[in-house]
């Protein structure tokens, strides 16, 4: 079996305006941006590794196997694997796994099968490996597949200046219209097969000259979620500044969301709530916190060790209820 190989972690914009002010405090220039955007389906990560001794499924977070399958992924990776096997070794096809049976009450749940939604393939490995996120360019890389879909661009161009927080918070106030139209129903999926519904957001892509790595590529993305899918509970879908809270208290409701804690359930659990997991729910849900709010955490005056317990407590009482005790 090989190695997992992951998607990059995208953050919010606010993160990577802190990301940039870091460098720029190192003699890195302010970059302006230009950036396309793609609908962010409510499913689950997964992916298809292309390598010389065969074709591999993976999740977010690990291989899979038909006997060791989430959601029926491998199953379908496998009845394709002779059109999977065309691409050039050393590809990587991401996307998001959707349809009935993976999320619920999603516009791409009502759809009759599931569907395998591409939006980005890495070619190659390590130092040397580059990401595609064109959709033309992805199309031209893929064969046609029963069930395989590639992401279009949604909307208009956005042309984001790092050094110009005027201008960033008039770009944020316009994308956080679209997300909201977005989350009341889900463009692609309309046009695509007819489904009405929720949709969850956005994710944005840099265009034009960027670098070509993908840990620097992967640092300028974003995401935008709608509010029901937030797992910080933000005003807004998009802030230039991070949020900051009054209180031990006030950081955990703004943190550990209902979106969060069942993203918890999902990744350590299966979507199963069980008194026996709640050692590894647990240990996600603070895990999770922790990686995604060092600026909030900042900006409020607050170190992680004050807070632990908190996110805790509320993790533990809401598994807990799910369980039935």
């Amino acid at each position: 079996m090989p190695a997992h190989v992951a998607w990059p972690s995208i953050a919010l914009l606010h993160n990577v305006k802190i990301t940039l002010d870091h460098f720029h405090t190192l003699g890195s220039p302010l970059p302006t941006v230009r950036y396309r955007a793609k609908v962010k389906l409510h499913g689950t990560n997964t992916g298809v590794q292309i390598l010389a001794d065969g074709v591999f499924p993976q999740s977010r977070t690990g291989m899979l196997a038909v006997d060791d399958d989430y959601k029926g992924f491998a199953k379908w990776v496998k009845a394709r694997e002779a059109s999977f096997a065309k691409l050039a070794v050393g590809t990587i096809v991401f996307g998001e796994w959707c349809g009935p049976g993976v999320e619920k009450g999603m516009a791409v749940s009502q759809l009759q099968t599931k569907v395998f939604a591409v939006f980005g393939i890495q070619q190659g490995f390590g130092a040397e490996a580059k990401l595609v996120v064109e959709p033309e360019s992805i199309r031209a890389l893929l064969p046609e597949m029963e069930g395989l879909h590639v992401l279009p661009w949604e909307g208009d161009e956005a042309v984001l200046d790092f050094a110009d927080k005027t201008s960033l918070e008039a770009a944020a106030a316009t994308i956080n219209a679209v997300v909201e139209k977005i989350e009341a129903e889900d463009p692609w999926v309309k046009r695509t097969f007819g489904a009405t519904g929720v949709g969850e957001g956005l994710v944005f892509y840099p265009v034009g000259e960027v670098p070509k790595g993908v840990e620097d590529y992967a640092r300028l993305m974003w995401k935008a979620k709608g509010e029901k899918h937030r797992t910080a509970g933000t005003k807004v879908p998009v802030q230039v500044d991070p949020e900051v809270v009054k209180s031990v208290e006030e950081f955990v409701t703004l943190m550990v969301t209902e979106a969060r804690l069942t993203q918890g359930l999902k990744e350590t659990c299966g979507d199963v709530a069980a008194m026996k997991s709640m050692p590894i729910f647990l240990r996600w849900v603070v895990g999770d916190v922790e990686k995604e709010s060092k600026a909030e955490l900042a900006v409020s005056g607050l170190a992680f060790a004050q807070v632990e317990k908190a996110i805790e407590a509320r993790a533990r009482g809401w598994l807990k209820t799910q369980v039935g005790q």
